[in-house]
Order: structure tokens, then sequence, then C-alpha cells
């Protein structure tokens, strides 16, 4: 065929538009495994399920190119016809998912007995959803690169290794566009459906471009003797070989895959966008070993040698990375040690994580993207034909599914993720050795031994001397940039299990942590108590206090075991439930002993190795409580347990007078990514109130039917509950209620004002947002200033009854709120005793308040002396005491009630000098006074003598006057005039958060 001036233009355009195929190609298998771990309830199992269905249907898809594309006289028509089906597949590819999966939950499982079973039956009806598609994809290496063969026979080598460059480059860049851009911008559905019009312009373009009549001289397979007639007279034994070396080194390839990316997950944190960032540079290295090949192949005099020394070194480049694995966690910590805190700082954490990534894998992905255009071309140019491009795809594919199997399944829960690389080396050096046996030529067996013997040396010398350091493994490097020295932590118990790899470690001063994947999950102290232990404590306490006719319990998330342990102090629960996926998790908690030994020993106790979707669905229970309580959101697959499909499902199967539990943290997060939670559970719960359980966690307690009770002081009845509630510093009802933040009819104005999305299983904003603000080191923990603004703010919007009770408040660890309450509770007493005695007692209040209470008595009391005929104060003293007086009430108004409250007002208005104090003190006392009594009629009164008459700008003092006028109109119903108020203040964009929930109600009222 005469080759005209414009065919390499011709060429170079398939390879540009096969480069795109790949690029649309890896959306797919990105998304189907956020498609698919919404289903299968964790990103590990989807990962393993996409990449085994994936793999394996390109595998059938690459067979079936081979066997029946000698047949097909236009094999890129035939690319064409195949890259449209995708498309169409593509676009149907969401409502076909919602219409399975909501027959699979609400039909098929609750029909289905025995938890193998269901598992068998989501796994079986996943993969039944992308194995069309995937074979489909199959078939497009092998017809592109079959259809580029016969039209540019001279060099099928060159071409092979550019197409396979082509549509591994473009496969790197995709998986990165649709997971840091695509996703966030139009969702898992707007995602898939991009990929789908890629396929449906690409097959566009082929049709028209191979109607060209560059073909028309073309001849079919059937013609070309060369090609196909003389396949049945070549040795099989050799091309079977050959297939075979292809599934071996397909196998080693996947082992590495998986072992690298649980061992980076411990580097870069297991993410979402960590997962890609792995995924990405696999197949860039793939791509650079196809673009390296390219200019040698077709002039290679003994291939096959060449592959034999290229599978040795790529076997010992993957040994070595378990050497360079622990310099990688340095490199992290260096990483977060010079980036800032910053929008650009997180771009450059992505960049750098990239970097550490390509270290580890590139070396040996490169010579891995050599071994497959190599195989190809050798039987292609010893005369199988064409069909072997297909083939040995599908070989290579098939490898890969064992060793993905294998690896998942067996070798990495038993033997542990370094067994991963070592038997992946192992295999691709003996692969090699046999290459090099079988090449021959050249090569001698003295050479053959030397090469036999130094691989083995160091084949050995990783399986005995090289070892994991479990205290990096554990350190959770990705989140604060620290490696702590051996002497600082024991590691107690390490697996590598089939989703996560669990640790549990002690500390020098004994506290124990369960972390997965690096990521502290629970942690225990020997004496006092963790940051963790109120919110596990509380996770079981509090909603039993609210509905203590609660018998039956279902935990989400085992933890440290704590929350079931404690469920089980309450002889009146019948059953407890807890539904772990991992359970190596279960395993490692056992080793906090005593502190949860109920939910091991006690016979009311259950666990179940399950996904939790699937668990409720099979299960068909109904349960007075339903604690959840996963890790946190920023790992891959756990967002789906704070969406509204799991809120819409999950209250199914909540009793009518039950309630559902759902932890969330406030730390390395934002409060409008909190609010995107609290969006996606509020539509389907009744009523929903908010507690502070410490300063890093929220409790959100949700009922389906009616109000959220008050706690009841049943709880302290029960000895042992009494004891662990002691723990953390609660005797009393008053020491829960100072953690409520507020219920639902106040709260949902607030988190409907923040713009942003309720988080879904399709548009998984908190699973892409919580990454960013975990690198940020950002916190919502303003949601306590509801607590803390010097105003009865909660009590007033919701209504609540002025307490009357005396103030008892215990010492509350890790909660800004209780120790506040506690020294108000102290300064009451003092007042109190004061006027009881008249004599200075002995404080025991924290230093700030100890001043704060003295200056404010001392200045008035005793240092207010007449001077001259009419003033009363110096102007130091004047400034030095109106400032106190602020203090005092920032200290005791937000927990004080109006008779404690009036204790203190009566001794100030007791000093000598009191009638004398300037106008503008006088009209702050009396605000802080109505604000106390809860008279709004005076409080507007004094807040418009000290407010600005025209714009109100941001201060600390303004920011007060405006949130108690606001509050004021709001208590009389007056919603206009309250957001009038708002509008003049001057950071109405981002207010505080005390204002931005009264504006919120306001706006919502008034309307």
């Amino acid at each position: 065929m005469e080759i005209r001036i414009n065919d390499l233009t011709i060429r170079r355009l398939y390879f540009t538009l096969f480069a795109i195929s790949g690029f649309s190609g890896l959306i797919y298998e990105s998304i189907w495994t956020h498609y698919l771990k919404l289903f299968l309830g964790h990103a590990a199992y989807a990962q393993t399920l996409v990449l085994i269905i994936f793999m394996g249907g390109m595998a059938l898809g690459a067979w079936a190119a081979s066997r029946y594309g000698n047949r097909i006289r236009n094999l890129l028509l035939g690319y064409a016809i195949v890259e449209g089906i995708i498309g169409l597949f593509a676009i149907i590819f969401h409502p076909l998912f919602i219409q399975v999966t909501d027959f699979a939950y609400l039909t098929a499982i609750p029909q289905l007995e025995g938890t193998t079973t269901v598992t068998f039956f989501k796994w079986t009806l996943a993969a039944l959803l992308i194995l069309p598609q995937s074979i489909l994809l199959g078939a497009t290496f092998p017809l592109m690169s079959a259809g580029i063969i016969r039209l540019f026979p001279k060099t099928p080598g060159h071409s092979l290794a550019v197409l396979y460059f082509a549509n591994s480059l473009g496969a790197a860049m995709g998986v990165l566009v649709s997971g840091f851009v695509l996703i966030g911008a139009v969702g898992l559905p707007g995602t898939i459906l991009t990929a789908g019009l890629i396929n449906l312009l690409l097959a566009l373009v082929v049709w028209l471009l191979c109607h060209n009549d560059i073909f028309e001289n073309t001849p079919t397979v059937a013609n070309q003797k060369s090609s196909k007639s003389s396949y049945p007279n070549l040795p099989k034994k050799v091309f079977v070989a050959f297939l075979f070396c292809a599934a071996l080194t397909g196998t080693a390839s996947f082992l590495y895959e998986i072992g690298w990316i649980r061992m980076l997950s411990l580097v870069l944190g297991s993410s979402t966008h960590a997962f890609e960032l792995m995924l990405s540079a696999f197949i860039l290295g793939l791509a650079l070993g196809g673009f390296w090949i390219r200019k040698h192949i077709d002039d290679l005099i003994n291939p096959i040698k060449t592959l034999g020394f290229i599978q040795i070194i790529m076997g010992i480049l993957a040994l070595t990375t378990l050497v360079s694995y622990g310099q990688s966690f340095e490199w992290m910590s260096y990483t977060l040690t010079v980036l800032t805190k910053t929008d650009p700082g997180y771009a450059l954490f992505n960049l750098f994580s990239h970097g550490i990534v390509l270290i580890i894998m590139l070396p040996a992905t490169v010579c891995a993207g050599m071994t497959l255009p190599l195989l190809t071309y050798y039987l292609i140019s010893k005369g199988y034909g064409e069909g072997s491009i297909g083939s040995i795809y599908a070989a290579n594919t098939l490898g890969a599914i064992i060793g993905i199997v294998l690896g998942v399944q067996f070798i990495m829960p038993e033997l542990g993720v370094k067994s991963l690389i070592t038997i992946g080396g192992g295999l691709d050096i003996l692969l090699g050795l046999a290459l090099l046996w079988y090449a021959g030529k050249g090569f001698n067996k003295i050479r053959w031994s030397f090469a036999a013997i130094v691989t083995s040396v160091i084949l050995i010398t990783s399986i005995l001397w090289v070892e994991l350091d479990t205290v990096k493994m554990a350190s959770g490097v990705f989140r604060h940039g620290k490696i702590p020295k051996d002497q600082q932590v024991q590691v107690l118990f390490h697996k590598d299990g089939k989703t996560a790899s669990v640790d549990l470690f002690q500390s020098q001063l004994g506290k124990l942590t369960i972390s997965t994947n690096g990521k502290p999950d629970a942690a225990i102290g020997q004496e006092k108590p963790t940051p963790d232990e109120p919110t596990m404590i509380l996770l079981a306490a509090l909603p039993w206090a609210i509905h203590d006719q609660a018998k039956t319990v279902a935990t989400i998330g085992f933890g440290s075991g704590m929350t079931s342990h404690v469920l089980l102090s309450i002889p009146s629960i019948e059953r407890v439930d807890t539904i772990e996926i991992e359970p190596a998790m279960v395993e490692g908690a056992k080793g906090f002993g005593d502190r949860v030994a109920n939910v091991f020993n006690d016979p009311r106790s259950h666990i179940h190795i399950e996904d939790a979707k699937a668990y409720f669905t099979n299960h068909q229970k109904k349960y007075d409580l339903i604690i959840s309580e996963p890790s946190n959101p920023w790992v891959s697959g756990v967002a789906g347990l704070f969406s509204q499909e799991f809120y819409q499902l999950v209250r199914n199967y909540i009793s009518e007078k039950g309630l559902f539990v759902q932890w969330f943290h406030v730390y390395e997060i934002d409060t409008t990514l909190v609010a995107s939670v609290l969006k996606a559970l509020s539509p389907n719960f009744e009523d929903y109130t908010l507690y502070m359980a410490g300063a890093n966690d929220l409790l959100i307690i949700a009922s389906t039917h009616g109000k959220v009770g008050i706690p009841s002081e049943k709880i302290f009845d029960i000895p042992e509950l009494a004891t662990e509630l002691s723990r953390i510093g609660i005797s009393s009802q008053q020491d829960i209620l100072l953690r409520k933040l507020g219920s639902k009819g106040i709260l949902d104005p607030l988190f409907n004002s923040y713009n942003i999305a309720a988080n879904s299983d399709y548009f998984p904003v908190l699973d892409l947002g919580a990454v960013r603000t975990r690198y940020l080191n950002e916190n919502a923990r303003e949601l306590q200033r509801l607590r803390l603004v010097a105003a009865p703010l909660i009590e007033t919007l919701e209504g609540q009854p002025v307490r009357t009770a005396p103030l008892s408040i215990n010492e509350n660890y890790y909660l800004q709120i209780g120790t506040a309450a506690r020294q108000a509770m102290l300064i009451h007493q003092y007042f109190e005793w004061v006027l009881k005695n008249q004599v200075t007692p002995s404080l025991s209040m924290d230093g700030g308040t100890v001043a704060t209470v003295r200056n404010v008595r001392t200045i008035h009391h005793q240092q207010c002396q007449p001077i001259g005929d009419e003033k009363w104060f110096s102007f130091e003293m004047e400034k030095g005491w109106l400032p106190y007086l602020h203090f005092l009430a920032k200290d005791t108004l937000p927990y004080l009630s109006p008779t404690e409250m009036a204790i203190i007002w009566a001794d100030i208005e007791a000093a000598p000098c009191f009638s004398h104090l300037p106008e503008n003190i006088r009209h702050w006392f009396n605000l802080y006074k109505a604000v106390s009594n809860r008279d709004f009629e005076q409080v507007l009164q004094f807040s418009k003598l000290l407010l600005p008459e025209e714009n109100i700008q941001a201060s600390e003092e303004n920011n007060y006057l405006l949130t108690v006028s606001m509050l004021a109109h709001i208590a009389q119903e007056n919603y206009n005039a309250a957001f009038t108020l708002l509008e003049r203040y001057s950071s109405r964009s981002k207010p505080p958060i005390e204002l931005r929930l009264l504006g919120a109600i306001a706006a919502q009222q008034g309307l």
C-alpha cells in the first residue's frame, strides 16, 4: 500500500484519539469505584471488585477481539462502534444503578438468609453493573492496535508501544481529572456522563476517519497469508508459554499495586484523593515504559533476552521499595513541615504526595510498561498474527485478576503487606531468569547462574532482613508531620487486614490507641481519661438517658469497643449488635482489656463483620437505638455513612420511639461541612438535638417520631455506668445538659444558611472537602460559642424554662463549656459567701477569674472615693473597671440563673459609689442585668443607647450588643426588626456564629 504524505498525521491523530480513550476509560474505573463503594460498604472492597471486574472484563474483551478480529475487514470501524456502545452504557449507568440498588436493598436482600449469601449476591450484582462496559473497553486496545498495524505494517512494535503509551498516559490523566475536578463540579452522575459523551465523540471521529480512502485497498486478515494462514503451522506451546508469561507478569504487577497502595495509604492517608494519586502514578509508569521502548522495539535482535533483563530489573526495583518505603515517612514529614496550611499549600501537598508515590512506584512500573509491547511484538514478529495482541492483553489482565484475588484475600491478611512485594518481586525475577534461559543465544549458562545467584541473594535478603517499621506505619504522619521515636510508643498489635492496616500502640504514659491506616480511631488512658473517652461513653449513656426504655441497640463501627461495652453495663439492655467491616479492628481492640471486656464476654453482645447497609437490609430488625460512630469522613468510603441516602435507609430500622445517634467531629473540618451533614440528616428525622461530647466531638441525637427528650437522672442509678460517667466529670443531669447546643427548630435555619449541598452519595461534598480541611487543620469549634455567649441564647430561642435548681457542675474533662460553667458556679459561691460573712474568702478559681472578681470588688468597693465635689471615679479607675465588668458578665451570664445573678448584681449595687458611675458604665451594667433577668424590653432600651446609630462595625462589644438586641427582638417575635439590625452590620458576609444563627432565624421567620 502506498503511504501518502498525510499518513503520519493520520497515525498521530489515532494515537491522540486513543489517549483520549484511555482518559475516559480510567474515569470509568474511578467512578465505578465511587458507585460500588456505596453499594459494597467499603472503598477497599469496591476498589478490589472494580479492579477484578474491570480487568476481567477487559480480558474477555481482548480475547474476543483476538478470536474474531480477523473476520472484521475494517477494525477501526469496529473500534468506533465499540466506543459508541460504551458511551451509551455510560449515559444510562446512573439511573440504572439507582434502580438496581433500590431493588437490592428493598426487595432482594431482605429475602436472603446468611451473610455469605448476601455478600455473594451484592458482589454478583455489582459485577453485572460494570462487566459489559469492561468487556467492551477490553476490546478497544486490540481493535485499535490491529487496525493501526494493518495500516502501517512496517513498524508494528513502534505502533504497539506508542498506543500503549498514549492510552496509559490518557488514563493517568483521567483518574486525576475525575477525582480532583469533575466529581466536585458535576458529581458522580455528571462525571460518568462526561466520560460517555467523550466516548460518543471518539466514536464519531474514528468513524469519519476510517471511511477515508486510505482503507480502500486494505486487505482483510483472511487474505494476509503472512499474518494468519501460517498460524496453525507455528508451535502452539510457544504461544501458550508466552501467554503464561504475560499472565505471570500481570500477577506480579498487581501484587505490587495492591501492596504499594496499602503501604502508601499509611504515608499519604487513605483518602479518595490519595488512592487517585497512587493509581495515576502506577498507570503513568506503564505509559513511560511504553514510551521508552517505542524507539527500540523494532530494532531488537533478541526481544526475549531484553524482556528477561527487564523482568529481573523490575523484580529487584520492586524489592528496593521495601527499603525506600521507610524513607517516604520522612519525606512526608518534611513536606508538612515546609508547607503552609493554606489552599496553595494544599495544592502543593497533593503535588508532593504524588511525587512521593512516583519515587516509590515509577522505577518498577516503567519496566512493567515495557513487557506487554515486547511480548506482543515478539509473537507478531514470529508470525502468530494480530490475534496475539488480544491474546497477550487477555492473559495479562487475567494474571492481574489472580494477583488481585491472591493479594487481597489471602497474602495480605495472612502474611502481611511486605509479602505482597516480595512474592511479586520473586515472580518477576523467576520469570526473567526463565526468559533468559529460553533466549539462550548470547547468554551462556555461567552468566545465567551468576544472575540467578545474585537475584536469589537479593530476594532472600529482602525476606529475612528487611522489616517494615510498624512505629512509622502507625504514626499517622500525613496528619501532623510527626514520627514518634521507638521509645515513645510501643506497637502491641499490627495486622494488614483486607480493608485496612490496624495497629494498637501504647504511649509512654500508658495511653492505648487503636488506629486504621495510621489514623487513630480510639484511645483509652490508664489513669486520666483521653479526649476520646467522653465521646465513647456518652455515645452509649446519653441516648439511653433520653430513651431509658431502650432494649435493643446497634452500633456501627467497633473502634475500641468501649461504646458497646458501656451499653452492656445497663442491665435493661437485652441485645447489642456491633457492626464492623474490618475483622482486624475487632482483633486489635482486645488489647484494651477490662475497659472493653463486656463487648467480648457478655452474652448479650453480638459482633457482625459486615457492611452496615447490607446488615440492616439483610437482617430487617428494628432497634430502639442505632449508634453510628464510623471513622472520619475523609477516609475513602466513610462519607457514605453521613449521606442523605444512608439516613433514608437507616431510619427504616429504628423503632417507633427509638433514637438514631450520629458521631461527628469538629476538628479537621469546618462548619460548612458540618452543615452538609446536618442538611443530609434533618429531612429524614422529625427532630434532632446537638450535644458536645468534648472539645472535638459532636453527638447528634435524632428521632423519627416526636421531639428528642431530656436526659433523665436514671443513668446515675446504675453503678457501673455512674463510674464511667464520673471518670469523665459527669455526675448530674446539669453536667449533661450543659453540653446541649440546640435542637432542630433553631439549628436548621443556621445550617441551611451555609452555601453547601446536603452530603449525598452522588454529590460527595463531604468526601471531597474533608481531606482538604484535614490538611488545613480547620475546625468547627465555633459551634461551642452558642453556649459561651454572655446571654441565655439557646434557652430563649427554644423557649426553655429558667433553671431553678442551684447550679451544680463537676470537673468536665476536655470541655470548655464545662470548665467555664464550673468557674461561674464558684463565682456565685464567692459572692454568696461574701454576702453572708462580709469577709473575703480564699478563692479556688483559675487565675483569670480570680483577677476579675477581685478587681470588680476592689475597685468598686475599696478604691471608690470622691474626687472634688462631683467626680467619684478617676479616669484610670473608670478605664480599668469596665473591662472587668465585661469579663464578669462573660464568665457568669451564660450559666447562672436570674436568681444566682441577682446576688452578684446586688453586691455591685451596694457599693458606695454605684450611684456615681459614669453613664456609659451604668448603661452596660443595666444591660447585663436585663439580659440575666430575660427582661427583653430593657435589653432593647440599653443596647440601643450603646449601639452606633448607623453602621455597626465589627468589634467584641458591638457584636455582643447586636447579639442581645437581635435576641430580644426575636424573643418578642419581631423578626423583621432583628434582621434590619443585622443589615447595619459591617461583617454580614462572615459574622460570628451566634449572629449567623439569629440572622438565619430572623430571615426564616420574617419570610
